[in-house]
């Protein structure tokens, strides 16, 4: 079999099995390849010893790669667990090469990247992993001087002491998580900093034709596909695995455990700190109204335990406006009218009144549609199934570019809803309102045990009804549908 998988073996019998065993590895080593051909080979035969296989061929490849001094210090430094392991190979590599799962320390992270090879005159990945590693995992503190030793022994022999300066220059006191800024007008998006990791997900229906013919034609249950993707912010990749990609749909019912299972995988997959993940979702329209921030994060559990506990950011958008480029341009136009600073960033409050469904739909698109200061509507109805004119409204909103959407889930025409959302407008102004209301959110998840142990709550009980119906569309063109092949756009599926 292994002469099968590497071209120019000579094939050599012994007749003790490890005497054969050693001069076929001795052979493919001598032969460009062979080694990862003696491993395919090997793990065809036995599938359980690739990950043990893979960590060997990773570092016979480095002891080729980086010949000369003794490993065994490094070793030793690198041999500990970190927190955020993928986002260092991500920032070492820009985004390029994905961290295998069986790579859980930064030793078999560098031993990985050690044969990666980089621009003329720039920084291998290998020694850049170090420096990151150095300049920002506490684990390894003590371990510093032999990292940075290491690095400058194979920059003065392979001339890169310039780049690795500059980036050891450039690591001098760099935090982890990365800041956006914005422009710096009252009401509109404020220096902030988000969250290291943004997990993406997609709910999307599922399409497949129904059976039968005419009447005979049987109802369908709707179904749905749930995917995800992970993004660092200073990384340019999305990154995916296949066991995030959808396989079998789900009913409505189905959705919260689906959802759960997906982000535990993705948390145990990327090696990450949940404190540290953001979490988007993108919904079809009549899932919009899905409480989706008070699903459990965690369904075996038998106690609410919702995702607000687990993710301090959590956004919804609307799937259809970013799959279909014929949104984009409106949406665009009016995000950056507000962004930039030439209108205030009005919200408009849809009321009916004793309007006809018509009447008023044809009102609110004249009055918004002639008005690019509008940003943001409070719609009058949830965009429920049940309620055609909530669904009605947000389908004028995704078509006028109107990129934030505030409703109740159950009655829209709460005056403590509607009061809430005036008076943070007139405090903190519509940039403000995403994060108190994930702070109204927070309190209310914590507001039963606080009230059951005697405690004061943040909240009163004339809000919490308010608080936990209040949904928000808050959709950014320039984070969703910037950056090429990084813009979660390219994973929801709306590029031209």
């Amino acid at each position: 079999m292994v002469h099968q998988h590497i071209p120019g073996l000579t094939a050599v019998s012994f007749s003790v099995p490890r005497q054969e065993f050693l001069s076929v590895v001795n052979n493919c080593a001598a032969i460009d390849g062979g080694m990862d051909g003696l491993v395919d080979a090997t793990c065809l035969v036995a599938p359980a010893l690739e990950p043990v296989l893979a960590l060997l061929l990773a570092e016979w490849k480095a002891r080729l790669a980086f010949p000369g001094p003794d490993w065994t210090p490094l070793r030793r430094v690198l041999e500990v667990p970190v927190s955020e392991l993928g986002a260092l190979v991500d920032r070492a590599t820009d985004g390029l090469v994905p961290l295998p799962e069986h790579c859980t320390t930064p030793w078999e992270a560098f031993v990985h990247l050690a044969d990666r090879n980089s621009r003329p005159g720039d920084l291998m990945p290998a020694l850049a992993f170090l420096e990151y590693t150095a300049a920002l995992c506490p684990e390894v503190a003590s371990g510093i001087g032999e990292l940075r030793a290491w690095n400058d022994h194979f920059a003065r022999q392979w001339h890169l002491t310039g780049p690795l300066t500059a980036l050891r220059t450039s690591l001098s006191g760099a935090p982890l998580t990365e800041s956006v800024t914005h422009d710096p007008h009252p009401g509109r998006p404020a220096p902030a900093v988000r969250p290291l990791i943004r997990i993406y997900v997609k709910v999307e229906p599922d399409r497949t034709p129904q059976g039968g013919v005419g009447r005979r034609r049987a109802a369908r249950t709707q179904r749905y596909y749930v995917s995800a993707c992970v993004k660092y912010t200073d990384s340019s990749a999305l990154h995916r695995d296949p066991h995030t990609e959808p396989r079998e749909s789900v009913t409505r019912s189905q959705l919260p455990v689906a959802v759960a299972e997906l982000l535990t995988h993705m948390t145990q997959l990327r090696h990450s700190r949940a404190e540290n993940a953001a979490l988007e979702l993108f919904l079809p329209a009549e899932l919009l109204n899905e409480p989706v921030e008070w699903w459990d994060r965690d369904p075996s559990l038998g106690f609410p335990n919702s995702l607000l506990s687990r993710y301090r950011e959590i956004l919804l958008h609307s799937l259809e406006r970013v799959q279909r480029p014929a949104f984009h341009n409106a949406w665009r136009a009016r995000w950056a009218h507000w962004r930039t600073g030439e209108g205030p960033g009005l919200v408009h409050e849809c009321d009916p009144e004793t309007l006809s469904d018509t009447e008023h739909l044809a009102l609110l698109d004249a009055k918004i549609g002639r008005d690019d200061d509008v940003v943001g509507m409070v719609l009058s109805r949830p965009p429920h199934r049940d309620s055609e004119l909530g669904l009605r409204e947000m389908s004028l909103a995704l078509d006028l570019g109107v990129p934030i959407v505030v409703y109740h889930r159950d009655d829209p025409a709460s005056e403590v809803f509607r009061s809430m959302i005036r008076e943070t407008l007139a405090n903190e102004g519509l940039a403000g309102l995403p994060e108190r209301a994930q702070q109204w959110k927070s309190d209310v998840a914590v507001r039963a045990t606080t009230t059951a142990a005697g405690g004061a709550s943040a909240v009163t009980d004339r809000d919490v009804e308010a608080i936990r119906s209040m949904s928000m569309i808050w959709d950014d063109p320039e984070l969703l549908l910037e950056g090429g092949q990084s813009a979660p756009a390219t994973f929801v599926g709306g590029t031209e």
